[in-house]
C-alpha cells in the first residue's frame, strides 16, 4: 500500500513538472515569435504618439498623455515633455512630477531625481503614487550603489520612512480602495515572507488588467519576483516570459524582464534563443537610452553574442573540414577506380597519403579546439562559462564543481595579487577601525571584502564588473563596499581613493 502511495505521489510530481515545462516552452515560442514582429508593435506605439501630438489644442492633459506614452518608450523624449509641465496647474503638475521622478529613477539618474524633488516648483507628493515613487527612488539608489557621494545608510533610512508612509496611505486610500487594499496586503505579506498570501494579492491585481497592457507586464514581473522568493524557479521563469510578451505587444523598449529571460535561456544552454532575446534587448536599450539598462544588458549580451558567433564559426569550420575531407575522399576514389588494375602499389601510396592528410586535418582541428579553450579561459565571463561547461559536461553536482573551481580561482587570484602587493592585508586593515579589521579564514589569503578592494586597487571600480569576476550579485558587492566604507578609520568617502593610493607602488614587493 505504501509503495502505491509513493508511486502515485511521484507520478503527480512528474506530471506537474512536465506540464510546467510544456507551458514554459510554449510561452518561449510565443515570445520569440512576437520578437520577430516587435518592429510592428513599436511602429504602432510611435503612431499613437504622433496622433496625440497632431491634436489641437495642445492642453496640459494631452501633454501629460504624450509624456506617459514616451515614458517606457524613449527616455529623452519623455523627459522633454515632462519638463514642459513643471508650471501648469494641478492636478497635472503633480502627476507630471511623479512621472518625471519615476522616469529618472528607472533610468538610473538618481541624483537628477533628487534635484527635481528640491526644485521650488516641485509639488508635495503626499499620495499613494507619490509615496511609492519616492520610496522606490531612495530604495533603488541605496541598493544599486551608483551614488558614491551619498550616504547609503541615510538613503535606506529615508526609503523606510517613505515605505511606512506608503502603507498608511494605502490603508486610508478612498480613491482606489480595492486596489490599494490589495497592494497593502501584498506588501505586508512580503514583509512577513508569507508568499502564498503575497501571490494571492498579486494574482488579484493581475486580474484587474488585460494581458496586453504595460501594467500587466509590470505586475507579472513582480509576480515572478515573489515566486523567486518562494523558491519556485519554474513559475518565476514562466511569469518573466509573460511579462516580456506583454512588453513586446505594447511596443515597450524599456524592458525589465527580457534580459533576465535571455540569461535564463543562456544558463539552460538554449544559446540560439538567448541570442535572439539579447539582441532584441540590446536594440531596445539603445533606443530607450537609459544607463541602467546598458549596465544590465551589455555584459550578458556581449557574452552571448561572442559565444553564438563562436558556435557558428565552429559549425562553419566543421562544414569546411567535412567538405574538404569528402572532396579528398572522392578524388582518391576516382583515382582508385582508374588505376586499380595497373597501379596497385600507387594506390597503396595514395591511401597512405590520404591517411596522412586526414591525420593532419585531425591535428589541425585539435589545435583549433585548444585555441578556443584557451580563449574561453581568459574571457571576462570566466565564471559563467565554467558553470555552463559543468552542466553540459553532465556534472552530477554543478554547484560542487562551481565551488571547487571558485576555490582554485580565488587561490590563484590571491597568490598572484599578493605576490605583487605583499603588504596589502596589513595596509588594508590599517584603513579600518580596529574592531572592523578582517582576518582571512584558514587556507585563504584574502577575504571576499579584500578581493573586492583588490580589484578596485587594480582599476576595476564597477560593482557590476566586480560581481561578474567574483561570481556574486551586484547588490552583494555594493553592500560589501558600503559595509567596509562605513567602518573606515577616516573619511568613508575617501576610503576608495586611499585604496587607489596603494597602487602607486609602496606595497609592491
Amino acid at each position: 500500500m505504501l509503495k502505491k502511495i509513493v508511486s502515485a505521489c511521484l507520478f503527480v510530481v512528474s506530471f506537474s513538472t512536465l506540464q510546467a515545462s510544456n507551458t514554459l516552452d510554449s510561452l518561449l515560442n510565443v515570445y520569440t515569435a512576437e520578437i520577430g514582429r516587435s518592429q510592428v508593435y513599436i511602429r504602432r506605439h510611435q503612431a499613437r504618439i504622433d496622433s496625440l501630438c497632431a491634436l489641437v489644442p495642445m492642453t496640459p492633459e494631452r501633454q501629460l498623455a504624450i509624456a506617459r506614452e514616451y515614458q517606457h518608450f524613449q527616455s529623452d523624449s519623455a523627459l522633454a515633455w515632462y519638463m514642459r509641465l513643471r508650471y501648469v496647474s494641478e492636478p497635472v503638475r503633480t502627476q507630471a512630477f511623479t512621472g518625471l521622478i519615476q522616469l529618472l529613477s528607472a533610468s538610473g539618474h538618481y541624483a537628477n531625481a533628487f534635484d527635481i524633488l528640491k526644485m521650488p516648483e516641485s509639488p508635495s507628493l503626499n499620495s499613494v503614487d507619490g509615496y511609492k515613487t519616492i520610496w522606490l527612488l531612495y530604495n533603488e539608489a541605496a541598493t544599486t550603489g551608483l551614488l558614491p557621494t551619498y550616504d547609503m545608510q541615510d538613503l535606506q533610512q529615508t526609503a523606510h520612512r517613505y515605505y511606512d508612509s506608503l502603507l498608511v496611505a494605502l490603508a486610508h486610500d478612498t480613491v482606489n480602495p480595492v486596489e490599494s487594499r490589495l497592494w497593502l496586503t501584498l506588501y505586508q505579506a512580503s514583509d512577513k515572507s508569507d508568499w502564498p498570501a503575497a501571490l494571492d494579492a498579486s494574482r488579484q491585481l493581475l486580474q484587474r488588467v488585460g494581458p496586453n497592457q504595460h501594467q500587466y507586464a509590470i505586475l507579472a514581473y513582480g509576480h515572478a519576483m515573489i515566486y523567486e522568493q518562494a523558491g519556485n524557479r519554474n513559475k518565476r521563469r514562466e511569469w518573466l516570459v509573460r511579462s516580456a510578451i506583454a512588453d513586446v505587444r505594447c511596443g515597450i523598449t524599456d524592458n525589465g524582464s527580457s534580459w533576465i529571460v535571455a540569461e535564463d535561456c543562456y544558463d539552460e544552454g538554449d544559446l540560439t534563443r538567448a541570442y535572439i532575446i539579447s539582441n532584441y534587448t540590446l536594440t531596445n536599450a539603445s533606443f530607450f537610452n537609459a544607463p541602467t539598462r546598458y549596465v544590465q544588458t551589455y555584459a550578458l549580451g556581449h557574452t552571448i553574442g561572442n559565444e553564438h558567433d563562436q558556435l557558428l564559426q565552429n559549425r562553419n569550420i566543421a562544414l569546411v573540414i567535412a567538405l574538404s575531407a569528402l572532396a579528398v575522399m572522392l578524388f582518391g576514389l576516382v583515382l582508385s577506380i582508374i588505376f586499380a588494375v595497373r597501379q596497385n602499389r600507387k594506390l597503396s601510396a595514395l591511401n597512405a597519403q590520404l591517411s596522412a592528410i586526414n591525420s593532419q586535418l585531425h591535428a589541425a582541428n585539435h589545435v583549433k579546439e585548444q585555441y578556443i579553450c584557451r580563449y574561453l579561459e581568459v574571457y571576462s565571463d570566466y565564471i559563467r562559462r565554467l558553470t555552463t561547461m559543468a552542466r553540459r559536461a553532465g556534472e552530477k553536482d554543478p554547484s560542487a564543481f562551481m565551488d571547487r573551481e571558485m576555490e582554485n580561482f580565488y587561490r590563484s587570484f590571491d597568490d598572484t595579487f599578493l605576490s605583487l602587493y605583499g603588504t596589502f592585508v596589513e595596509d588594508f586593515n590599517a584603513l579600518l577601525k580596529p574592531e572592523a579589521r578582517l582576518t582571512p579564514k584558514p587556507g585563504e589569503r584574502l577575504t571576499i571584502e579584500m578581493r573586492i578592494f583588490a580589484l578596485i586597487l587594480l582599476g576595476i571600480d564597477s560593482s557590476a564588473k566586480i560581481a561578474q569576476l567574483l561570481c556574486y550579485s551586484p547588490n552583494t558587492i555594493s553592500n560589501y563596499r558600503v559595509k567596509i566604507k562605513n567602518n573606515a578609520l577616516g573619511n568613508r568617502d575617501d576610503f576608495e581613493r586611499q585604496i587607489q593610493i596603494m597602487a602607486n607602488g609602496r606595497m609592491l614587493t
